[in-house]
């Protein structure tokens, strides 16, 4: 994930013309939380998963946004029954976990945890970009195109006004933005507070994601602001 992030981050800096030499900054980030869940299995297992997101930032002098791409690595226990999520059944030699059939979603046995067996499992495993429409998230706002839309969303600010957008314009219910219509009171309220202009940025993003960027399924705006943290000068030459 890394190696496939850092090519395209880096082009993008070298088609900004801001002079003679442009001065960015160039900075890779990531973040990692375990979640309880998603539910559990036909034997009532609960299933355990963990999310580890990596951003590649470029951001200019006054850490603005230049470009910034984000991915994420979701990896379960055996026992969850989607097809498409990365498994780990545990160490080589240790005992292993409940195997759930991605088809019917029953519970087959443990799972085999010899060497050749977790390279191989690991080795497949897949990022969500690299997941697409198989993630299930939604048929016409998949995650990966949900995150694209939040990348150019953020371009211009700095990760301080992300975050400042992320407390305005978000549930504090569930992180995911504000809409017109809103079950919880307390959303409706805070939407109600903002002016008309604010009203209709948001509307024309939701359009294209309604995602949380900071919630148990992965820590997007971490991983943005350790980009930056972690950020070196890049001096590019253009001509």
């Amino acid at each position: 994930m890394i190696k496939k992030l850092l090519p395209c981050i880096f082009l993008a800096g070298m088609s900004l013309a801001f002079g003679a030499e442009a001065q960015v900054y160039q900075g890779l980030g990531k973040s990692a939380n375990f979640r309880v869940g998603p539910g559990k299995d036909n034997k009532d297992v609960p299933v355990y998963s963990f999310n580890y997101v990596t951003a590649a930032g470029i951001f200019d002098k006054d850490g603005k946004i230049i470009n910034i791409i984000v991915d994420g690595l979701e990896v379960s226990t055996p026992n969850y029954d989607g097809e498409s999520m990365p498994h780990f059944s545990g160490w080589p030699g240790t005992p292993g976990y409940n195997v759930a059939d991605h088809k019917t979603g029953e519970v087959s046995g443990v799972s085999e945890n010899n060497v050749e067996f977790i390279i191989d499992e690991v080795s497949n495993w897949k990022t969500k970009r690299e997941r697409g429409k198989d993630y299930g998230m939604n048929p016409r706002l998949e995650w990966h195109t949900q995150m694209d839309n939040f990348q150019k969303f953020f371009k211009g600010k700095t990760v301080a006004e992300v975050e400042e957008w992320f407390k305005k314009y978000t549930s504090d219910i569930n992180g995911r933005p504000l809409k017109m219509k809103n079950k919880d009171i307390k959303d409706q309220q805070k939407y109600d507070k903002l002016n008309d202009a604010e009203k209709k940025e948001l509307t024309d993003l939701v359009a294209g994601a309604t995602m949380s960027i900071k919630d148990s399924h992965g820590d997007i705006l971490g991983a943005i602001k350790n980009a930056y943290e972690n950020r070196v000068e890049v001096n590019i030459p253009v001509k």
